[in-house]
């Protein structure tokens, strides 16, 4: 056997065990029938390449420099005996453990330091104890401050949410699975970030499971794709049909034509029956995602890259989520004008809403 052929087969046994794209294959489909039915010139195929615009700002531009703060820490190990739960996180940050933590390890431990800080400071007795309380309660004051900052880190440092967030070499499937735990992680991340400074962020027990969620799920990078591949599909359709309509309609006289059938069951059998049911779970879940990275774009002090990336998601101007709903509202539109030029559209006399069994 030639090495030549070896390269081939081996070529096509990886082709045939990469998982199909339907979503990609779906949309092609759909054009390519939409423009045999309106006798266009076809269109351009969605690229890979215009998901670029996507892509994610480089880590060093979403990482914020955090000031190290220590107010004679080795003393307040001395001092705070009485404040066991305190001497425990601070024996943690110094140990070499501690200085190791992931951000996101470290969002949970600056909440749970200034948990510790906040306890102790109202045990101690005002008298002997003043000096030290004031001390922590200067400490807890600057890492209240921090953490903003902290919280950013954690996100942007955090390979669970870096993944999420970037896109997809495929689009969401047809038939995703549910995605609830990622989408409500996202939405808890969300109003954690919101809160701060005010209120604290949760242990680790409770932030954990939400980067666990993220970096479990493939639907964030693929409704990437799938957003920016069905904003393309659906106005490259728009053109076809009403570059029809304007160059030669298909129903000269307003009424029903052969070729105004053809469209009808284009309409109800390959955008009702087909594209639209998938077009109805992409928006499902890109309504929930949307509204949490609008919410993450708001929480405080956000880098300038990762808020301009965010807007750029999912942003109520100039973003993927809204060119994905223009495109879809544009498309309907343009079906409704076509089909009215025939006098069957839905609620007209010439609607028939069940397909011909033909394929067109």
């Amino acid at each position: 056997m030639s090495p030549n052929y070896l390269v081939v087969l081996s070529a096509l046994l990886l082709a045939a065990c990469a998982p199909a794209d339907d979503g990609l294959a779906l949309q092609a489909d759909y054009l390519q029938r939409l423009n045999n039915a309106v006798e266009g010139d076809g269109g351009e195929d969605f690229q890979h390449e215009q998901l670029l615009r996507y892509r994610m700002p480089p880590r060093r531009e979403r990482l914020i420099d955090i000031p190290e703060i220590r107010i004679g820490l080795l003393d307040l190990l001395i001092d705070v005996r009485r404040c066991p739960a305190l001497q425990q996180q601070i024996s943690l940050r110094n140990s070499s453990l501690g200085k190791q933590l992931q951000a996101s390890s470290r969002l949970a431990y600056e909440g749970d330091l200034l948990r510790a800080l906040e306890t102790c400071s109202d045990a101690l007795q005002r008298g002997a104890d003043a000096e030290l309380r004031t001390n922590l309660e200067s400490l807890a004051e600057q890492k209240r401050r921090q953490l903003p900052a902290v919280f950013w880190n954690a996100l942007n440092a955090s390979s669970e949410v870096e993944r999420y967030l970037r896109f997809a070499d495929q689009a969401l499937p047809t038939s995703p699975q549910e995605d609830d735990a990622a989408l409500d992680a996202l939405t808890q991340l969300a109003a954690i970030g919101e809160a701060l400074p005010q209120r604290l962020p949760p242990p680790a027990a409770q932030l954990d499971p939400l980067f666990f969620a993220l970096h479990s799920s493939d639907q964030g990078g693929q409704l990437i794709t799938s957003l920016s591949s069905l904003t393309h599909t659906l106005d490259q359709a728009s053109e076809l049909l009403q570059s029809r309509l304007q160059r030669r309609p298909p129903c000269p006289q307003e009424r029903p034509t052969p070729r105004g059938r053809i469209l009808q069951n284009i309409f109800v059998k390959f955008y009702a029956g087909g594209l639209q049911p998938y077009l109805a779970q992409v928006h499902q879940r890109g309504q929930r995602w949307s509204e949490s990275l609008r919410r993450l774009s708001a929480a405080p002090q956000a880098p300038p890259a990762t808020r301009r990336y965010l807007l750029s998601l999912a942003g109520p101007e100039a973003s993927l989520w809204e060119g994905f709903q223009q495109a879809n509202e544009r498309h309907v539109r343009a079906w409704q004008q076509i089909l009215k030029s025939c006098g069957l559209a839905p609620g007209q006399a010439g609607w028939d809403g069940q397909a011909a069994s033909s394929d067109q």
